[in-house]
């Protein structure tokens, strides 16, 4: 132990301390009461600095005063404060956390992950085997046809030419219904258009579009529907309809197409008093027609003048009419008309025509 005396303290420590010769016993014992507990305080492990001092000599003078402290002992008041400041306490540890405080999270995830991949599981097991209950279930199944549109047709003979059949497996029948409508369109030639449609969950939905009836066709005295692309229906109708024209000696297609598209420029007055058209070429003359008038008059025009020159006919009827006369309308070269010949040859009925009864009617 080191021996320190008093004159080794600096000048400032001096002054601060209070001079212990004048302290009494009491005094200086508080003061070592004091020391003691603020080294407690300061958590050290130092011992307490025993001071000694001397008595007084019979001089009057103050021995010498000696503190006892033990090796790096001295400390000052700043170092004293900082180690009474608590020491903060600092985790030890992952900076994540320990892994029992990471458990529950990481069973958690553990079971999203099964849960995601046990729902993709099941669904892609699950589609399957819907669809395989779908197709033996009643809903795979063709439950019934309806067929709208019709009207010369039976939906009977539409459904069959369409190749369904109730009962079979619905979506073969739906996927060949292109192949089937053509089909019906080959063997029925009334049909324009036809198109299949679901109505419900396992029923078909036809709707047919017809070709509208022009006209007849008369053969010996049966008549045969003649539709609007010019083609004949081989089949034998009564003739209803006496808005329609009845046709005769006809056997192209693309002739009938070419009268029909003539009729249609007709007025209605024109068309009301048509009452059959009949073809009869000549060696001059290969698309001459016969239109045969429901006031008993006839009508000599070509295919292609017919849509214009009748309509000069309601002007030439009135004026026959009001001479009594019943004949012939020539619309081939210009337009004029004559008399029915009655027991005559046909150059005196022409003769006749030329010299008596011609009716100049206009120019073409």
């Amino acid at each position: 132990m080191r021996t320190i005396s008093r004159e080794e303290f600096p000048e400032e420590e001096k002054e601060k301390r209070p001079k212990q010769e004048n302290l009494t016993p009491w005094q200086l014992a508080n003061i070592e009461y004091l020391k003691q507990k603020a080294l407690e305080k300061g958590e050290t492990e130092s011992e307490p600095v025993e001071e000694s001092e001397s008595v007084p000599d019979d001089d009057g003078e103050p021995a010498e005063e000696t503190i006892q402290t033990e090796p790096d002992s001295e400390k000052s008041e700043e170092e004293l404060l900082v180690e009474e400041e608590p020491m903060k306490e600092v985790p030890v540890g992952p900076k994540n956390g320990s892994f029992l405080d990471r458990l529950p999270n990481i069973k958690h995830e553990r079971n999203q992950r099964l849960l995601r991949r046990s729902t993709i599981l099941i669904g892609l097991f699950s589609i399957p085997a819907l669809l395989l209950l779908y197709y033996i279930s009643p809903l795979g199944k063709l439950g019934g046809v309806s067929v709208e549109g019709n009207q010369r047709i039976s939906a009977e003979a539409i459904e069959k030419e369409l190749n369904f059949s109730v009962g079979d497996n619905l979506w073969s029948q739906y996927f060949d219904r292109q192949d089937n409508i053509k089909n019906l369109k080959k063997q029925e030639l009334q049909i324009e258009d036809a198109s299949v449609q679901f109505k419900g969950f396992n029923h078909f939905e036809v709707k047919v579009k017809e070709y509208p009836e022009v006209a007849y066709i008369d053969n010996d005295g049966k008549y045969s529907p003649v539709i609007s692309n010019g083609k004949i229906i081989p089949i034998e109708v009564a003739k209803g309809n006496g808005d329609l024209p009845i046709l005769e000696s006809f056997t192209s297609s693309k002739r009938i197409l070419s009268v029909l598209e003539q009729y249609k420029k007709l007025s209605g007055e024109v068309k009301q008093g048509i009452s059959q058209i009949k073809y009869a070429p000549t060696d001059e003359n290969k698309e001459l027609l016969e239109i045969f008038m429901n006031d008993g008059n006839k009508v000599l025009v070509s295919i292609h003048d017919m849509g214009t020159k009748m309509q000069y006919y309601p002007q030439i009827a009135k004026e026959m009419s009001a001479k009594e006369m019943k004949g012939v309308v020539d619309m081939e070269a210009g337009i004029y008309s004559y008399p029915y010949a009655e027991n005559s040859t046909s150059e005196e009925a022409t003769q006749n025509s030329t010299d008596q009864s011609e009716t100049p009617a206009g120019n073409d």
